[in-house]
């Protein structure tokens, strides 16, 4: 580009207003070397589009998605002085800053900036009406551009500058990959940003935007939630395909990515390669439930219906522990158990948000429907809350069942991998009509969204304990019986080889 051109100059910046990506190809040369992949096309359309005021972005590690945000589009915010007022948003206020900083080292030391835009620190506090000084909190560029960085949990709503709301937030990087897997934590991270960052806007006024991009780090996450509403417009992209084929070749070759594969596989961590650069919380080939693992049978298959009649049916109900059905989900198993096969029938699942009373009902229901005579729910947080209504339920039907209460031993997360040993060993059998959601959650695990269905199956493991229902031991062809301690070696698979490490 020729600076002393005036025209030529005039159609450069013309095209740098209207596109982000041209900004960044003209003007940020030194932060984006390579060419820009097809792929990223969608997420500078998406900055671009005024009338999309809410933008999330799913997309992998190294991918210079913080560089596009936090210094091309930002950048080109300021300079073309199209905002008044920016938030960029990290895990920390620690990481905002670091980022903001970044930016403000750009605008001030891009010698093509600086001779086509001149000095965009602004020195006259009149112009702004505050102290216009550059420091890390907070500073003020090229005439009138207030920029705010902020930490997760940190004062965003309320926040003015004189008549100016946040009409820019970006947030980049939010969760933290550790507290992301604390359910409470997720809840109080979601209740800040809808309730404080969304809120720190001027809804009367179409001129704001909020900017959300992250790696997919856990089912339940901020992102996932983001991802699955209508609300916002979504940009999902993978470094590569199942088969590691690059979409972005510029930046990683087909080899450079199968060695990258291989390298996590070599340490154990596919699940954290899968997350990082694939959108994924559970790496299919290392997930602890897959659904090659998964067998099926129907309820009118010949097999079973021959054998039915040797079934020792239950029904395993885990009810919401709180009162907000509205929010919390119940489950409702059926099994049917033949110790001599040994087989498991997974026979019926019925889930979802119930009040108290529809859980009995169709808790009760489904006893009669699979021909059950045992019934076990978790007390756990409960106690006689529902052992008093659930007896009196059914006594009110006039027929009566064998209740077993039920009480959580140590994690869920561990109880519920305990049915991994007898998956492995062919036990478990679904039926292929009613299956699927209790799949879902198997093979997400542990970062499923929803936990309901395979905690209330992982119960199953409990009442055969207190049924004192034993599996006969497997003869195989020789007649011999397999090494015992096979049902053991599955069992401290699944044992982690070292407990709170990052403490250690």
């Amino acid at each position: 580009m020729n600076l002393d051109n005036k025209d030529q100059l005039k159609e450069v910046m013309a095209q740098c207003f209207l596109s982000t990506k041209t900004t960044a190809q003209m003007l940020f040369t030194d932060s984006f070397s390579r060419a820009f992949a097809p792929i990223t096309d969608p997420i500078f359309a998406a900055l671009d589009d005024d009338s999309l005021q809410k933008v999330v972005i799913k997309a992998p590690r190294g991918w210079g998605k913080s560089t596009i945000l936090n210094i091309a589009y930002a950048g080109k915010k300021i300079l073309f002085q199209e905002k008044k007022f920016i938030v960029p948003m990290s895990t920390t206020s620690t990481k905002a800053v670091l980022e903001s900083e970044n930016l403000k080292r750009e605008l001030m030391t891009n010698t093509l900036i600086k001779k086509v835009f001149g000095n965009v620190k602004t020195n006259n506090a009149n112009e702004t009406g505050i102290d216009a000084s550059f420091s890390k909190e907070m500073w003020i560029a090229n005439g009138g551009t207030l920029v705010f960085p902020r930490g997760a949990g940190q004062q965003v709503r309320g926040v003015r500058w004189g008549k100016y709301r946040p009409d820019l937030i970006i947030v980049d990087d939010l969760e933290d990959p550790e507290a992301v897997d604390s359910e409470e934590q997720r809840k109080k991270l979601k209740q800040w940003f809808f309730a404080d960052v969304l809120n720190s806007v001027d809804r009367s006024n179409a001129s704001w935007k909020v900017v959300y991009i992250d790696t997919l780090k856990h089912q339940d996450s901020l992102l996932a939630d983001l991802m699955n509403d209508n609300t916002w417009h979504h940009i999902d992209i993978d470094l590569c395909d199942d088969s590691l084929h690059s979409n972005w070749p510029a930046f990683m070759s087909d080899q450079a990515i199968k060695d990258l594969y291989e390298s996590f596989r070599c340490q154990g961590l596919l699940d954290v390669f899968a997350r990082e650069y694939r959108g994924q919380p559970i790496a299919k080939e290392d997930a602890i439930f897959k659904d090659s693992y998964f067998k099926y049978y129907l309820e009118s298959d010949t097999d079973f219906t021959e054998k039915k009649g040797a079934l020792d049916n239950i029904v395993i109900m885990d009810p919401a522990k709180t009162t907000k059905v509205s929010s919390d989900w119940s489950a409702i198993v059926g099994i049917g158990v033949n110790v001599e096969l040994p087989r498991i029938y997974i026979r019926d699942i019925d889930a979802g948000m119930m009040h108290p009373d529809d859980v009995y009902a169709r808790t009760f229901a489904m006893a009669d429907r699979i021909g059950a005579r045992t019934i076990g729910y978790e007390v756990t947080g409960l106690n006689e809350f529902i052992t008093y209504p659930i007896t009196t339920y059914m006594l009110k039907r006039g027929k009566f069942y064998n209740l077993v209460e039920l009480k959580a031993r140590g994690k869920k997360e561990d109880r519920i991998a305990m049915l991994n040993p007898l998956y492995r060993l062919g036990y478990i059998y679904h039926n292929k009509n009613i299956s699927q959601l209790l799949e879902s959650q198997l093979i997400a695990f542990p970062k499923s969204k929803r936990d309901d269905v395979m905690d209330a199956t992982a119960y199953l493991v409990e009442m055969l304990e207190l049924g004192e229902r034993y599996f006969a031991a497997d003869v195989n062809a020789q007649g011999e019986i397999p090494d015992v301690d096979e049902f053991e070696g599955l069992e401290r698979e699944n044992e982690p080889a070292l407990k709170n490490w990052r403490a250690a």
